[in-house]
């Protein structure tokens, strides 16, 4: 009888876990901007393409990513942007890019939270940099 008891805990748990409640009713493929971050949270808005001199992402098919970001390490302006072009995958919930930037390489990997038709929302779960000018 325990182990009766013991599988159906076992098994109601699974059948939670794997019920979880993600929103996620939209295609990640497209152009997100606006990037609004709070902490580890980040939301963006879905938008027909990328606007000059703002920051943006694209997901493209084929796995990919095209991120939009100032161009050289100085941040005063007027500051100039660029496209730099890299790789995504999604595998359940999450993202992970592998993107050049004016002096290396960087990976995000994030937690999908939130996906419909206008909005994209994800937490930050890790970001490394590979500064490939200093190893020069």
């Amino acid at each position: 009888m325990k182990n009766a008891i013991l599988l159906f805990v076992i098994f109601s748990l699974c059948i939670m876990t794997a019920c979880e409640d993600n929103n996620f009713s939209g295609p990640i493929t497209g152009y997100w901007l606006n990037a609004e971050e709070n902490d580890s949270i980040i939301t963006f808005q879905k938008s027909s393409g990328l606007k000059d001199n703002e920051y943006g992402i694209a997901f493209q098919g084929r796995g990919v990513f095209v991120e939009r970001k100032i161009n050289g390490w100085c941040g005063t302006p007027p500051v100039t942007y660029t496209d730099y072009e890299g790789s995504w995958e999604k595998s359940d919930s999450i993202i992970k890019i592998s993107v050049g930037f004016w002096g290396g390489t960087e990976e995000y990997e994030w937690k999908l939270l939130e996906l419909d038709d206008n909005h994209l929302t994800v937490r930050i779960i890790s970001e490394k940099v590979s500064e490939s000018f200093y190893e020069q």
